[in-house]
């Protein structure tokens, strides 16, 4: 970085706590913060104090609390007025001066904040228990051998996941010399791949609660892409349509089970 570098900020989507405890450990400390469209930039970690995992404390002349089921709600100078020509919308957003986020957050005794998922995406199991899929994902980010992944279990009895592979990261593992160069088809489906992301897989789930844990997973023979609907322009996944696209696949991993969707 040229050895004049004093921080570097980072948003848009959860940074997760081993990636930012990498990131110190080679002296690039990621300041990470949070912010929308419609309020601007509104958290960001202290600098001389930051917390791994969390988006850091509210700017000055910003209020936050939690709604009932956990989300953010904010109060800002910055926030918009409403979205153009769309009162509707603009309501469902904007209610007495608060911004409903759809984040769902943590606050911990420090003022420092979490957030542990999307209030649109929560998965409520046939049993009534709520589950917020991307604090899940994001444990992933951690597995060199993972490269996208979907969490499903909309009302139903347990937790599955569709996964896709890093290709380069695959080939490297002992025992995957004859799938150099490969098609990922082949190389998803090889033993030791199998057998490198059924170990990260229970990494994770020994990180969770027990309902929150991924019963059943599939390795996809493809990653998701923007021309698949799967991905957005700015490379989020479009969790519907990556369940919609493989539906079959989904219906597999709950074979015996009954759907309620």
């Amino acid at each position: 970085m040229g050895g004049r570098l004093r921080l570097a900020a980072s948003g848009a989507a959860p940074l997760g706590k081993e990636l930012g405890r990498f990131y110190a450990a080679i002296g690039m400390p990621l300041i990470e913060g949070y912010g929308l469209t419609e309020g601007g930039v509104l958290t960001l970690n202290p600098l001389d104090r930051p917390k791994s995992g969390s988006i850091g404390k509210v700017l000055p002349n910003v209020e936050v609390r939690l709604a009932e089921d956990g989300e953010l709600l904010v109060k800002s100078p910055t926030l918009f007025l409403g979205y153009y020509k769309d009162p509707a919308a603009t309501a469902a957003v904007l209610r007495d001066g608060w911004l409903y986020t759809g984040d769902i957050a943590e606050i911990d005794s420090e003022g420092y904040i979490y957030i542990t998922g999307r209030k649109k995406e929560l998965i409520v199991s046939s049993n009534g228990k709520k589950i917020y899929p991307a604090r899940i994902e994001n444990l992933f980010k951690t597995e060199p051998i993972v490269n996208q992944v979907v969490l499903i279990g909309d009302r139903l009895p347990f937790v599955t996941a569709l996964l896709t592979v890093n290709a380069s990261n695959a080939e490297g593992l002992k025992g995957m010399e004859p799938f150099k160069g490969r098609d990922l088809s082949e190389v998803a489906s090889a033993g030791p791949v199998v057998s490198e992301v059924q170990k990260a897989v229970a990494r994770v789930n020994k990180q969770l609660a027990p309902f929150e844990q991924i019963r059943k997973f599939r390795i996809l023979e493809r990653d998701f892409t923007i021309e698949t609907g799967e991905l957005t322009p700015t490379m989020k996944v479009r969790r519907g349509r990556v369940i919609e696209n493989h539906r079959e696949v989904v219906s597999e991993l709950y074979m015996g089970k009954e759907e309620s969707q």
